[in-house]
């Protein structure tokens, strides 16, 4: 299968689906609207259903300034969030923002790809989220005081259900394969666990989690939900808009099938980058329609991007420990050869000091000619021997 962009509708199915275009996707959920304008502020395309929040059918702005469109506050705060953008992928945000004359207030995200401004808008809620940063500061607090790793997860999947109301919230961890375990999951009573399952790679096409690591959050607000378009689908070019970094992409039918099949109706995922890797993904689940605020999903985006600084930190942390450990036996060992070889002829003390730094089921000693064997380890000469030679 070919994934030219300028055919994203060609069929897909399982054996293929790590080839599908899925920025390409050519729709966005019905949560929202979108607007795409030139570099000179003209209005390229909008979804089509832009007249359910604003009384101008697509037909009427495409091709229009966006002065026509846009009061003038709304433009010079998008100019104003467009020059804090500082990569390709960045995006900003605007809470409470008129953006058309007598319009209600919206929560907007602006950012830009292949020289077009995107603009995508959902209504706000009807009161104010509060203080962001106070939340976050809030929630890392309780992380900071998790004694082990396994706590650590574990009020990282807390706090993000707490914030978010989703049924279900997990700690998803990529081994060096790509492939997944929950490594912590909280969840209302009552629809079982997936606590410790394990999935393969291929559960994440390659496509997506490159997308991933340039959007963080992706929120599936209902399965059931009818695509809205993008007017027109193609530009001159004959290519469709693509979507990597919208908020409001909508849904692969491979991945509302994966959800149906759990019984999934609303997700989200957001992204645990370290390293600037995919580390992993805080998922979230829930078992009807649901659509976090776009502030709400904005802090545990946030939030997220804190939870993954503190893993990079307790990672280097552990190594650390662990090198310094690692440089203590190795001292130790010398000091008990230079001092006293003859002690070489108990083999279980170095099996003992190595398995502080190595865990191993056995270990084989070489000084001199000599070998000692500790444990479970090869057989030499027809048997197995753990005493000095």
């Amino acid at each position: 299968m070919s994934t030219n962009r300028t055919d994203p509708s060609q069929a897909v199915d399982l054996t293929n689906c790590d080839r599908e275009p899925i920025h390409f996707i050519g729709a966005i959920q019905p949560i929202g609207f979108l607007l795409a304008l030139s570099s000179d502020w003209m209005v390229s395309r909008v979804s089509a259903n832009f007249a359910d929040f604003f009384d101008r059918e697509p037909k009427d702005v495409i091709g229009k300034p966006a002065s026509t469109l846009l009061s003038p506050d709304a433009i010079h705060a998008i100019r104003n969030r467009l020059s804090l953008l500082r990569s390709p992928d960045a995006s900003e945000r605007i809470f409470r923002c008129s953006l058309f004359p007598e319009s209600r207030l919206f929560d907007v995200a602006v950012h830009m790809i292949e020289g077009l401004i995107i603009i995508e808008g959902e209504p706000s809620s009807d009161h104010a989220y509060g203080d962001a940063t106070g939340t976050v500061r809030g929630m890392i607090a309780r992380l900071d005081n998790a004694p082990t790793i396994e706590r650590f997860f574990n009020e990282g999947a807390r706090q993000v259900r707490a914030l978010t109301g989703f049924d279900r919230v997990m700690v998803y961890q990529f081994d060096e394969t790509g492939s997944g375990a929950v490594v912590a999951e909280t969840a209302k009573p009552g629809i079982g666990s997936f606590l410790g399952l394990h999935y393969p790679a291929s559960d994440i096409p390659k496509q997506a989690r490159e997308l991933y690591k340039r959007n963080l959050l992706r929120v599936i607000t209902d399965i059931d939900s009818e695509p809205v378009p993008i007017v027109p689908a193609l530009n001159e070019r004959k290519e469709p808009l693509d979507l990597s970094l919208s908020v409001l992409r909508t849904v692969s039918p491979i991945h509302i099938e994966y959800l149906r099949n759990m019984g999934v109706r609303a997700s989200m995922s957001i992204s645990i980058i370290v390293e600037g890797e995919l580390w992993g993904l805080v998922a979230c689940h829930h078992y009807s329609p649901r659509c976090p605020s776009f502030e709400r999903r904005s802090v545990a985006e946030l939030f997220a991007q804190m939870f993954a600084m503190r893993i990079e930190s307790r990672e280097r942390k552990a190594m650390v420990e662990y090198e310094h450990r690692a440089r203590d036996i190795s001292d130790r060992l010398l000091s008990i050869i230079a001092s006293d070889e003859s002690l070489l002829g108990d083999p279980m003390i170095l099996n003992d000091i190595m398995n502080e730094a190595i865990p191993a089921d056995g270990v084989g000693i070489w000084l001199n000619g000599n070998y000692a064997f500790a444990g479970s380890t090869p057989i030499r000469g027809g048997s197995r021997t753990s005493s000095m030679r």
